[in-house]
């Protein structure tokens, strides 16, 4: 039987403050056939920066009914970190390079837009060795500071809100008389803020090439240190490359480990701040269903996966010194890897999941030159920055191996390379073929979990379901979490935004300690070695391909099954 009702509109009220909005709207609903009239009232409830909550309210027959609506609901985590006071200085070193204005400032006015640094508690200053204004450097970086979704009406007044947070001081970085300036232009700040000596914050973010960290470590150690303990800190922040190998890389942390004791040092690897990779250990340790299931009796293989299609573009000379290794893999992939790989730590105490990860790193078999495949794509020579002969690598398939009792036998492919056809980061899970398949659905390919870290944010299972009609067929299809599609409403921050924030709130647990670097370097650094004696070779592949074919015969080889037919496809809003 069909109802006949009519929606009869009352009114509509609108509050609204800073950060919220609320939306009242009171309707009447008439059905016709019963003469039962109810009111309802309906409310939106949005909050600056999240999703927004719907409260119906219904009326009638003097019975009275509440449900509350939330499209996200969240456990927020208790948390130990607590607001410090005193006033912060945010000091960047290498103000006028390009990763200062294209990640170091774009993450710090995002944080100061979303409220979490305040302008009446923070000061930021630029230090380096270009003779420009304090005004020079706002305009060079004024262009990179793009707006928020949904705050484009004020973002210019937020720009320039921001910019005047910013003082340029010029120095050279291994000399006294450019951080003694520096230090009184920190100082003078601290005391306009009336702030207790000893009370205040000091943040260096190193945005340098790792040969001067030395010297400038050591110029902030004798000029810029907080005066006293009474609260305040002083902490730094350095960019990867952390060396060349194994012995570059000790060498460098002893010399700052001279400075600077290991809370104080922040080793930053920004594939730890992207939102997927940061949601690795709550989908592993917060879902029951996955807790039997992530090991060596179900799974087969995983790839870690990283594709550009692109190649140097003008950087050859400096990616020829490190290569697809050095650049991506012993860093990115493998801080991946060992989120993918770990133990459910103790509790989430930043020095309990660092602790879990250096286990896995040392549980790594030395990498057989059998289970590596380079290449260097066609034209990346005719780079003049580049060596003719040059044996760098821009691609690479390694097959790590984990000797212990979760993992033994299951291969971790790990893949990097530029030029190539498709640009995406992912982790790919492929589970083992079902014992008994009594639907012959194994040619259509396995069960696999897919986590594309970029671009297109996303999760999903690939599964074999019964194709829709008549016939008993199967296919292959797929549970799907976009996070475009489902978290329209969510500003996801740049991975930049989420590390400076944790360095501020003095959060270790996504940066890297200095055994855990060590441990990843001697996994690397015998390989290293011999693709830079010549005896490991790169072979040509051509540009916009999947790279050289060797590559995909060697997951084969480990055991990755190829799925044809199948294309993950995001899904469209």
């Amino acid at each position: 039987m069909c109802r006949r009702q009519a929606l009869l509109p009352a009114s509509a009220i609108i509050n609204s403050t800073k950060n919220t909005a609320v939306i009242s709207c009171r309707f009447s609903l008439k059905e016709f056939d019963t003469g039962v009239e109810l009111e309802l009232s309906l409310i939106w409830n949005f909050v600056r920066n999240s999703e927004f909550e719907l409260q119906v309210i219904a009326m009638g027959s003097g019975q009275w009914s509440v449900e509350q609506r939330t499209p996200l609901r969240t456990e927020p985590l208790v948390s130990e970190y607590e607001p410090e006071t005193g006033c912060l200085s945010i000091i960047v070193l290498g103000a006028s390079g390009d990763l200062a204005k294209k990640k170091t400032f774009p993450a710090l006015f995002h944080l100061y837009r979303q409220g979490f640094i305040q302008s009446q508690d923070v000061h930021i200053f630029g230090y380096a060795r270009t003779k420009i204004s304090d005004d020079d450097l706002r305009d060079r970086i004024r262009g990179y500071l793009t707006p928020c979704k949904g705050c484009e009406r004020s973002h210019e007044e937020d720009v320039s809100q921001f910019l005047q947070l910013i003082k340029y001081v010029s120095g050279a970085y291994d000399t006294e008389e450019g951080f003694r300036s520096l230090d009184k232009e920190i100082s003078e700040y601290e005391l306009s803020k009336n702030s207790t000596q000893g009370s205040s914050r000091r943040l260096f973010y190193l945005a340098l090439p790792p040969s001067v960290y030395p010297p400038v470590c050591k110029m902030i150690k004798s000029y810029c240190m907080n005066k006293s303990d009474l609260g305040g800190w002083t902490r730094i922040v350095v960019e990867k490359p952390f060396g060349r190998d194994l012995e570059s890389a000790e060498e460098l942390s002893a010399q700052i480990g001279e400075l600077f004791d290991e809370p104080q040092i922040y080793r930053i690897d920004h594939y730890l701040g992207k939102e997927l990779v940061q949601n690795l250990m709550v989908l592993r340790f917060a879902n029951r269903f996955f807790l039997p299931l992530w090991n060596r009796d179900n799974i087969s293989n995983i790839q870690i996966v990283f594709r550009e299609d692109f190649g140097t573009e003008g950087r050859g000379g400096y990616f020829d010194q490190y290569g697809i290794i050095r650049d991506i893999i012993q860093n990115h992939l493998l801080q991946v890897l060992c989120l993918v790989a770990m133990e459910k730590p103790v509790s989430l105490k930043p020095e309990h999941v660092r602790d879990e990860k250096v286990k896995v790193l040392q549980s790594v078999l030395p990498i057989e030159d059998s289970e590596v495949v380079l290449g260097q794509y066609e034209g990346y020579t005719d780079d003049p920055t580049v060596p003719d002969n040059s044996n760098t690598p821009t691609f690479a398939t390694i097959v790590l191996r984990i000797h212990n009792e979760r993992w033994e036998g299951v291969p971790f492919i790990i893949k990097a390379g530029k030029a190539l056809n498709s640009r995406k980061a992912e982790i790919r899970v492929q589970f083992k073929d079902v014992p008994g398949d009594i639907y012959k659905s194994k040619k259509q390919g396995r069960n696999e979990f897919v986590i594309r870290l970029q671009p297109s944010e996303a999760m999903y299972m690939k599964l074999t379901v019964k194709q829709p009609g008549l016939e008993m067929n199967t296919v292959q299809s797929e549970l799907d979490l976009s996070y475009g599609q489902r978290y329209q409403q969510t500003i996801i921050p740049e991975a930049y935004e989420r590390l400076i924030l944790d360095t501020i709130r003095g959060d270790q647990q996504h940066f890297v300690r200095r055994d855990e670097l060590k441990a990843a370097w001697e996994i690397f650094t015998p390989l290293l070695h011999r693709i830079d004696r010549g005896e490991v070779k790169s072979v040509p592949y051509t540009p916009g391909s999947r790279g050289p074919e060797g590559a995909d015969k060697l997951a084969e080889k480990a055991g990755f099954v190829q799925t044809h037919g199948y294309i993950w496809i995001p899904p469209t809003l």
